[in-house]
């Protein structure tokens, strides 16, 4: 049978690991969305301004496919609320990011402290992470796999502790 305490710090540690996988995949579709929303607002005026180019005089057909979408994308980005996408996608991620660091510090930190303190403020933790996974956000899986092997790749891995592993601490 499996210590208690130990049972707990892996558990921190795997919650860890899905809070980074999480964080970072959103972290991805983020920016992903925020390009979308610079193209939704940029466009338009590029459109616009081609539909009423002099060049395409002799060209109706090029000026009425640039008025067209000079005039769809606008509404077409207000019915798809990307704005507030956006905003939870970026509170979620931060979030995520932060739970991460949370159950770090407890599986390194708080499980030095009796097992019951230490047990308490993991379940704490778990709280917050289900209260987190209420919103149900969930990024194209692409962002995942991308964040899977960045992850895996040490992107993320913190300067400090290679430093660390290269004195062999």
């Amino acid at each position: 049978m499996t210590d208690p305490a130990q049972a707990l710090i892996d558990e921190c540690r795997r919650q860890e690991e899905n809070c980074s996988y999480t964080a970072t995949s959103f972290i991805i579709w983020l920016r992903w969305l925020r390009w979308m929303r610079t193209f939704c607002l940029a466009a338009p005026v590029v459109f616009g301004a081609l539909a009423t180019w002099k060049v395409l005089e002799q060209s109706s057909v090029w000026a009425a496919v640039f008025t067209l979408l000079a005039t769809v994308i606008p509404p077409t980005y207000k019915a798809s609320r990307l704005d507030d996408t956006i905003k939870d996608y970026e509170m979620m991620s931060g979030e995520f990011t932060n739970i991460r660091d949370r159950f770090r510090q407890a599986a390194l930190v708080h499980s030095q402290k009796p097992y019951p303190e230490f047990e308490a403020i993991t379940n704490q933790l778990i709280g917050r992470l289900e209260k987190a996974r209420a919103r149900s956000l969930a990024p194209p899986q692409w962002c995942f796999k991308l964040a899977q092997r960045q992850i895996q790749a040490g992107h993320y891995v913190h300067d400090y502790d290679q430093r660390r592993q290269g004195d062999g601490a």
